[in-house]
């Protein structure tokens, strides 16, 4: 796997933490190698209870216990989404993780925060935004309301990331609502990329991911 820790800033990191087999391995991949002691001045987990689905209670108290295992303080919220006018619900739980990684960031006195977004992320999201005319997609680095957002696993892949986790025998956790293929990431990730990797290019994701690099 390639991560690329040379984005990350000198300073104190959050680390975006959903439950998800992404963001549980960049915890795991960044605070590995050091002592607890550097891990807990170097990182904070940051974690955000939607309330939408029924899990999200369990999801947040285990994020909360792999903080704990891994030294890490951790900071969460149980946060209630209420759409605004023209907003999707998609839209209106980005809007509430934004502004509790805004108050984070301050509160907590971050340099960055840190996702788990990887390269079939770049996949998807460069078929999507090429149906509407759009080249724009995910960066390493980027900043948004005020919050610098680095990615340190755009280089690997979704498996990789599991293998890594059950490799170690570690769990995730798995958000239903992913396999709902009317919406629209979900059926380019589950049913567009497949088919054109089947019939089209096998390593559809890796060139994807290049072509967006150079973009």
């Amino acid at each position: 796997m390639k991560i690329d820790r040379s984005i990350l800033p000198p300073g104190r990191i959050g680390l975006a933490v959903s439950g998800g087999s992404d963001s549980v391995a960049l915890a795991f991949l960044l605070t590995k190698g050091g002592t607890k002691k550097n891990a807990a001045k170097r990182f904070v987990v940051l974690h955000v209870d939607h309330g939408l689905r029924p899990e999200s209670k369990e999801e947040y108290r285990f994020v909360r216990s792999l903080a704990k295992r891994l030294g890490i303080p951790f900071r969460g919220t149980h946060a209630k989404v209420v759409k605004r006018r023209g907003e999707s619900l998609e839209m209106a739980a980005r809007r509430v993780r934004l502004a509790f990684f805004s108050k984070c960031m301050k509160s907590l006195h971050l340099d960055a925060v840190a996702t788990g977004h990887h390269m079939d992320d770049v996949a998807e999201t460069f078929l999507m935004k090429l149906r509407r005319a759009s080249l724009s997609g995910i960066r390493a680095t980027s900043e948004v309301a005020g919050i610098k957002f680095v990615r340190p696993l755009l280089g690997c892949r979704d498996d990789e990331l599991k293998d890594y986790l059950r490799k170690f025998g570690e769990e995730w956790r798995e958000d239903a609502s992913n396999d709902d293929v009317s919406i629209e990431r979900n059926k380019v990730r589950h049913e567009v990329i497949p088919f054109m990797e089947k019939v089209l290019d096998a390593n559809l994701v890796e060139h994807l991911y290049r072509i967006s690099q150079r973009l």
